[in-house]
């Protein structure tokens, strides 16, 4: 095998699961015609446009039949309903026994059993979105923990159970099941009704174009940093656009979605009231850390060591196959990729070779230059982030997801950042 090529087939087996990474030849890599998907802006500008009507379904998903059917189609009437109600406790438990009784009509965890690899992550964010709402309108509805679990009820349950066994994650509705395979821009999965419904999808679909740009520059940073005679210039370049593709969607977020209806929709992604388990939250994107580790990871530990004692302390909220590929980055030993490296306690040396750093640096002038540009884009793009968090999260005193209680938001949205928070 050529040298290339096995440069290539190393990246391809550390980063097997980074959705929209491309394949692609070592000549198409190191020749000035190498192009990767540029980033499109259209799709993003119809996004919070506040229109009650315009979720199109172009391509009905529907793995589990009756039941995605149900989540896609009915699942918002219903929790309308419950919140309508005056015996809230009683629509919340009608809606649960009828949740049951779907159940029974068919072996939906054989059905689950079955499906294709696309397919199965489809049928588990339905199934976690029938979980995730069971619990919401029970606290909603006044329920005890008993009463909730029998709103849940025991098929439920174990098909759940099944579904995080066959995939491994976290036990509740995660960032991956809301945003990396919820069909959004085809037929979404949604909690609310009318123009609420839509701005939740668009804030779904908003991140998923997010991810997408991301995941690009993801592969190309990985080509720059694993290929022999990759081009830096392009590889930068195509990063930065990428970058700049994305911090153009959240700079989206921040001037158009609608507060109002935002704090409509969040309530229903809260952290569980049942559990202690924390809420789906952008704070989750294992691509963000990706793109922070394969850029600055160095700078990051120098400046802000507890990004990474987070990660790690949270990884299981994390989409495990792309948070893995990023242990094993990190890791001297890759049969222990995921367990608190000895760097991370001043055992040893930070992996400066899991960035790109070391080629940057050798590298002229001009490359370095357009790195730091790259390293520009991409703390404007955390502290975009953080702006918009606290335009509709934190200052309007919202429940906010992904933190703990003993953690302050204002610092995690801190923890990426390398200038000063101050200096929005």
């Amino acid at each position: 095998m050529h040298q290339a090529d096995s440069d290539v087939a190393k990246r391809n087996s550390i980063a097997p699961d980074f959705p929209g990474k491309t394949q692609r030849s070592p000549e198409e890599m190191n020749v000035p015609s190498y192009s990767a998907a540029l980033p499109d802006q259209r799709a993003a500008r119809g996004i919070f446009s506040h229109r009650a009507d315009n979720i199109n379904r172009r391509l009905r998903i529907r793995p589990l039949g009756m039941v995605s059917d149900f989540v896609a189609d009915q699942l918002p009437h219903r929790i309308a309903e419950v919140k309508n109600s005056e015996r809230r406790a009683e629509a919340v438990k009608a809606l649960g026994r009828s949740i049951d009784t779907m159940l029974a009509g068919e072996d939906y965890e054989a059905n689950l059993l079955n499906l294709t690899q696309s397919e199965f992550g489809v049928a588990k964010t339905d199934i976690q979105y029938l979980v995730n709402i069971a619990y919401q309108m029970s606290a909603f509805a006044g329920l005890n923990h008993d009463d909730a679990e029998l709103a849940v009820g025991g098929r439920l349950r174990r098909i759940a159970d099944l579904s995080c066994k066959q995939h491994p994650s976290i036990d509740v509705l995660s960032y991956e099941d809301m945003i990396l395979t919820n069909p959004v821009e085809s037929d979404p999965r949604v909690y609310c009704l009318d123009s609420a419904g839509v701005e939740e999808r668009d804030f779904c679909l908003g991140h998923q174009l997010i991810e997408r740009d991301l995941h690009f520059a993801i592969d190309t940073l990985l080509i720059l940093r694993d290929e022999a005679g990759a081009d830096a210039r392009q590889c930068l370049t195509l990063f930065l656009e990428h970058l700049e593709s994305a911090n153009y969607i959240l700079t989206r977020f921040h001037d158009s979605m609608s507060p109002d209806l935002f704090g409509e929709f969040r309530e229903f992604y809260g952290k569980n009231p049942y559990k202690n388990r924390l809420a789906p939250s952008g704070r989750f994107s294992a691509s963000v850390v990706a793109v922070s580790v394969l850029l600055v990871g160095q700078e990051i530990f120098r400046q802000k060591p507890q990004f990474y004692r987070d990660v790690y302390r949270l990884s299981e909220y994390y989409p495990r196959g792309c948070i893995g590929a990023v242990f094993g980055w990190l890791s001297s030993d890759k049969r222990r990729a995921g367990v608190r490296p000895g760097w991370l306690e001043g055992k040893a040396a930070f992996p400066k070779i899991a960035t790109v750093s070391p080629v940057v640096e050798r590298k002229g002038t001009e490359i370095r230059e357009l790195y730091a540009s790259c390293v520009d884009a991409l703390d404007r793009f955390t502290r975009m982030h953080r702006k918009r968090a606290f335009k509709h999260t934190i200052e309007p005193g919202r429940p906010i997801a992904g933190v703990e209680a003993s953690e302050s938001m204002a610092a995690v949205l801190s923890q990426r950042l390398l200038t000063a928070a101050d200096q929005s």
